[in-house]
């Protein structure tokens, strides 16, 4: 599952440029969620076929969005008709959460959105690979 996440929000990251329209990422986005959830067997394909698109299939495992801006206040305001631009800063975290199995994963990353290129992670530094945190637990 945290693997799962960690996908998600890298792929949702570099959906994160200049011209894309808030809308459309979000349809983007689930499309990867919903792709990690028919691998860890969370949905079935009659679930997806059978969605309201309304409200799609995987926001039973993640009912929040994956990003909003972020700017003098946590949760700042900002244009969702507009295309994003660059140096506007952005989260990016999804989660998945499995209430019948008392937990969820969510991870997050802040974003810049650069003129080209990939966003630049304002959070490069803070381990998130599974891999990197196991090493670190380690060294204790």
């Amino acid at each position: 599952v945290y693997d799962a996440v960690l996908k998600v929000k890298n792929e949702a990251t570099q959906l994160l440029v200049p011209g894309t329209l808030w809308k459309e990422y979000h349809v983007e986005v689930g499309k990867v969620m919903t792709s990690e959830l028919l691998g860890l067997g969370l949905l079935d394909k009659a679930d997806v076929q059978n969605e309201d698109p309304a409200w799609p299939a995987y926001k039973k495992y993640f009912m929040h969005g994956t990003s909003h801006h972020l700017g003098l206040d946590t949760h700042d305001y900002g244009l969702l008709h507009e295309p994003m631009q660059p140096n506007m800063v952005f989260t990016v975290e999804p989660g998945i959460y499995i209430p019948a199995e008392g937990f969820g994963i969510r991870l997050e990353d802040d974003v810049v959105i650069q003129a080209s290129g990939a966003p630049f992670n304002l959070m490069r530094n803070i381990p998130i690979e599974a891999a990197e945190i196991e090493s670190l637990m380690n060294e204790n």
